[in-house]
């Protein structure tokens, strides 16, 4: 069961838009095709979701939001407007609330942009991907590297906050066109860069690729490798590199994204959403139908809840800081958990910092340069016995 009390301060709201015209070869997240009619249903739904929870939770209080998918930028002004306009009249926005949209090159035009801007979204996230062709090809994206320079500047004219994803360790791919697309993007000198390696997520179609042999991933030194020449690369340009995807020139840091890493509760709207109100995790049917359905019957469309014990969220409260670059205060973790950090772990630090993966600085725990290209084998020493 939900204890939705325990949203006793101000939260993130993130809102799942489950469409897109068609899907990523690498994506697993849950969408389906764009169609105006089930849009149009889906905005009915959320209309209700927001209001059964803005009766049952005791702060009204938002400090970011996060519209995601699937492909948000598909979303009508009137379909954005009545969110919006519903989320503001029943919730309290702070006023220097980041709100985000993420949005496809290939769907964006310059009458978009404006009216994402009206409608009071102050950051857009541009899914970029790569310049190259042949692997924008391979990831399924239907926007070419012209249209995404030509977007990208269009984005320049209207916002001054705005991220683009690149993603790196593509099957295929080498360090020559890893360059190419770093000094694409460098050139047109984005506020914020968001730098992913290909996860290969079992049921998408580049996993069942590599399965069948048709195509080879790119090795583990390699992926190191370019990691480590988009970390230098973006050093010298000036951006600030605050978590171990994510690099940004200083004041634009994703607000929302570091809600996550610092464990602070955010609640999430739409099929498949994820919510973490501080102790527990629940998350909502990953399909559009019994979504829909809960919903016309005045029910919250959760399908799974998780109550987190103590050891459990000192543990998620562990690896999400350190992937933080400034990492985990001993400080605020006894603030929070009442318990010394060092004493609790005493010897998984002291081992990890023999390994050169943590190291500690002042009243901070940190990844190590090698700890950031060895992030897993760090987290894995805090998971719960």
């Amino acid at each position: 069961m939900i204890k939705l009390k325990e949203y006793d301060r101000p939260f993130g709201l993130y809102i799942h838009f489950p469409f897109c015209l068609r899907k990523c070869s690498y994506c697993d997240f849950y969408s389906i095709k764009y169609t105006q009619e089930f849009a149009n249903k889906y905005v009915e739904s959320l209309l209700k979701e927001i209001k059964i929870y803005s009766k049952k939770i005791p702060t009204k209080k938002i400090k970011t939001i996060y519209l995601g998918g699937g492909t948000p930028g598909l979303f009508t002004y009137n379909q954005l407007y009545r969110i919006f306009d519903f989320i503001f009249n029943n919730f309290s926005v702070s006023e220097e609330g980041e709100i985000t949209l993420e949005a496809n090159p290939g769907s964006l035009t310059l009458e978009k942009i404006k009216y994402f801007k009206k409608l009071g979204i102050n950051r857009l996230s541009l899914g970029v991907q790569s310049f190259v062709e042949d692997e924008l090809k391979l990831l399924g994206r239907f926007h070419s590297s012209k249209k995404a320079r030509e977007v990208l500047l269009l984005i320049n004219r209207v916002f001054d906050n705005y991220n683009t994803d690149l993603i790196f360790a593509i099957p295929g791919q080498s360090m020559d066109n890893w360059e190419y697309s770093l000094k694409q993007i460098l050139e047109l000198k984005p506020p914020h860069l968001s730098l992913y390696n290909l996860q290969l997520e079992k049921g998408t179609l580049l996993y069942k690729k590599v399965k069948k042999g048709e195509i080879k991933p790119v090795s583990d030194e390699v992926d190191a490798r370019m990691y480590l020449k988009a970390k230098k690369q973006l050093g010298k340009a000036g951006y600030l590199h605050y978590e171990i995807s994510n690099f940004a020139r200083p004041g634009f840091e994703s607000r929302h994204n570091i809600l996550y890493w610092k464990y602070e509760p955010y609640l999430g709207l739409g099929p498949a959403a994820h919510s973490f109100t501080g102790k527990t995790r629940f998350n909502n049917y990953s399909n559009l139908t019994p979504y829909i359905k809960h919903l016309e019957n005045g029910v919250l469309p959760v399908d799974n809840t998780v109550r987190l014990d103590r050891e459990e969220m000192m543990s998620e409260y562990i690896i999400l800081g350190l992937r933080l670059r400034k990492g985990i205060s001993f400080k605020e973790f006894k603030e929070c958990f009442g318990v010394d950090l060092k004493e609790i772990y005493y010897n998984k630090i002291t081992e990890l910092i023999e390994k050169d993966l943590i190291h500690i600085k002042g009243d901070r725990i940190q990844l190590t340069e090698k700890g950031l290209l060895l992030g897993n084998q760090v987290f894995v020493e805090f998971l719960p016995a």
